[in-house]
Parts: C-alpha cells; structure tokens; sequence
C-alpha cells in the first residue's frame, strides 16, 4: 500500500515537471540576441540550460561553458583532418571539431526533452546530444555562404557544408530570418523553415517631434563590407539633414578609417555607441533611421537586420537601399523611402525628397506598427515548435 502510494506521488512529480529544454549555439551566450529571445521566449514554460561561449545567460538552470580555448572548428591534427575530409568521413571530422568535442564532453546525452540548435554548426551536434523528442533548428542566415574559394573548397569544403546541410532534414523543424531566405531553403534544399524575424523587444515610447535640419542616425557595426562610406558619402551637399554614425569597433583602425573618410562633411558627426539597454531610447531623439547595404552576398541581399526594428521601435522613419526584405516591411507599413539603387547618389536623391511633413507621418506609422513588429509577435514560431516536438509523441510523463 505504501509503495503503491510513494508510486502515485513520484508520478504525479514527474507530470508536474516542466520539460527539460537546451539552448544550443556556438556564441557568446549573454551576447547573442536571438538566443537571448530564446530564453525570454521560452524561460517560463520550460526548464532552460545553455551551452556556448561565454557565462551562463540569466535565468538558465544550468550552463555548460565551452571555454575559450576551444572555439576552433577545424581539428588541431591537420594531417588527421584532411583525410577525413578527403575520405569523406565527415561525421567523424566534425565530432574532432574542438568546439564539438567540448560540448560533447559537458553535455549528457539523453537529458533533455527538446534542443533548440542556433546556425547550422550546431544542427549535427543535436542528434549527437539525442534529445528524448528532437530538436528545432534555428538557421539564422543562409548558411551556404561558400567562405572559402578554389581546389581545396572544391574538393574538401564544400561537400562538407553540403553534408551539414543533409543533417538539417533530421529536424523536428526549421526556422530563418526572412522570407526570401525560407524560399531559397526551399528551392535549394528542400528545407522548409518558418520566419523569425529579428525583431526588437516592444519599447513603450512615442514619437519625437521633428526638426530640421532632419537628424538621421545609423547604429551598428564598423564592418568595410557594410559600406558605411556610401551613407557618409549621400550626405554631401545636403542641406535637409545631419547624420549621426553610432558604430561599433569590428577591427582595429574600422572607426577611425571612416572618420577620415567623413572629413570635410560638416553635416556628419560620429557618437559613441550606448549600451543596447539604451539603445531604442537613444535613438528615439532621432527623426529617421538609415541604411545601405549593397547585395555583395545572397545574406546581404536578403537582410533584414535588427536595426529596421529598433528604428521602428524608436519611432522613427525608415530611409534604406532597395534591399527586397526591408523594402517589404517598409512598404507594407509605409515607414519611409527606398531609393531606387545602392549608390550614395540615389541615397541623397530619396534623402533630399524628405519634407518634415513626411517624416511626420512615418514616425507615426511607425508608432502605429511597433507592436506588430516587435519580437513579442515575431518570435511565436519557436514556442509553435517546441510545443509541436513535445506532442509529437503524446505527453510527456
């Protein structure tokens, strides 16, 4: 009688459980914004550890910290490395992966209901963790973006992409940044994905009035291959606008080569970057939010970066590049203007056309649109999933 009672409660106690869940990516962990949506997401209904680079996030149960020596892809035997490579063993060559092997070595197999797996360097690993109902991959860009050229790529790289690309088909499901990128899964692949977009969090503000001289801003990285210059470059001439730049080091001399080429233009200023708590608010002093990036690569091409939504969330207008992801979200809610191509040229054009009056009414649209683009709505498919992958086999006990 009093087994069958001590029974009945250790049921009842694993009923009550929440379901054990691992957010998985090769990143600094408190660092990485969409895992952290993740976490925010999710953090409620289930019992939440973290593995990746980094501290443990807040409000993880437990973390397991790949160190910093071990962030490395390619195995430390070269030699062993090729031949794996060249025999095509490529499961063997990506659990020699330093990174890999960590997470392999701190990770106990078995323990966990659902991984949620963050790019596709993750996607192999979550069938080695052998999660008890599978694993959602999280495929935040379009991850055949063929980093390397010549005979070696050829013969070594690429059908080692195209083998991580096959392990994607062992998942429950599938997640990317926009549409075009989905589509392209598709096409390609035959990889279907749902849309998370990188929205930002609902920031309760209202629309600044408007100035002029119009204040434009541009928050983000330094990185050469965004072409910042082509923004500092529109602004000559104008009379209409300043341009703050808020940029982020991402190598060393990438501030300041840009500032040397910004001199002699009176109406561009550099400001120091705010922390990312800040970041909205700050930007909410502005009238509009700018950015070309001409389509050097299919992810530049099909961007849709944070940046759109926390203009959006600052309530201001939108000025961008014909960038078919943005110019969408753009249209469709009537936030700004898209300049007919990516050069400085058709940039001052669409600048230059902005009356007050104009950009009134895209602050406003703005306002009225934040709630729909903001993560709150935009990050629902991930719950969608995990709930999905927990009933797929009938309830957990």
């Amino acid at each position: 009688m009093l087994a069958g009672t001590v029974r009945e409660l250790v049921n009842a106690r694993l009923v009550a459980m929440k379901p054990r869940l691992l957010i998985l990516c090769f990143s600094p962990l408190r660092r990485d914004p969409r895992v952290l949506r993740q976490l925010a997401l999710l953090s409620d209904s289930y019992e939440i550890s973290t593995c990746g680079f980094g501290p443990a996030p807040d409000g993880v149960q437990e973390h397991y910290e790949i160190a910093g020596d071990s962030i490395g892809w390619w195995p430390s035997e070269v030699r062993m490395a090729g031949a794996l490579l060249l025999g095509r063993r490529f499961e063997a060559f990506y659990r020699n992966e330093p990174r890999v092997r960590a997470a392999l070595n701190l990770v106990p197999k078995g323990t966990f209901d659902v991984i949620i797996v963050n790019d596709l360097n993750t996607v192999p690993l979550a069938a080695l963790l052998e999660p008890v109902k599978g694993f959602h991959a999280d495929l935040h860009e379009w991850e055949p973006r063929l980093p390397g050229r010549g005979f070696n790529w050829t013969l070594m790289g690429l059908p080692y992409l195209r083998w991580q690309l096959r392990q994607v088909h062992g998942a429950k499901s599938v997640s990317t940044v926009c549409q075009g990128i989905a589509d392209r899964y598709r096409s390609d692949y035959g990889i279907e994905a749902s849309v998370v977009m990188n929205a930002s969090e609902y920031a309760d503000l209202q629309p600044s009035a408007v100035r002029t001289p119009l204040r434009l801003v541009h928050s983000g990285g330094a990185n050469p291959a965004r072409r910042i210059d082509l923004m500092i470059d529109a602004m000559r001439g104008l009379e209409n606008a300043t341009l703050d730049l808020m940029l982020m080091p991402t190598g060393e001399g990438t501030v300041e080569s840009l500032k040397a080429h910004a001199e002699g233009i009176e109406n561009v200023r550099f400001r120091d970057p705010v922390p990312f708590k800040d970041l909205v608010s700050t930007l909410s002093e502005y009238d509009a939010g700018i950015f070309l990036l001409p389509p050097t690569n299919f992810n530049y091409e099909m961007a849709l970066p944070n940046k759109l939504f926390e203009y959006v969330q600052a309530r201001l207008a939108v000025v961008i590049g014909p960038s078919p992801e943005m110019a969408r979200v753009v249209r469709e809610h009537n936030l700004g203007v898209v300049s007919d191509d990516f050069t400085s040229e058709s940039l001052r054009a669409a600048i230059r056309s902005l009356s007050a009056a104009d950009v009134d009414r895209f602050k406003a649209n703005s306002h009225a649109a934040a709630h729909s683009l903001s993560a709150d709505q935009a990050i629902r498919p991930w719950a969608d999933a995990v709930n999905s992958i927990l009933n797929l086999e009938g309830q957990r006990v």
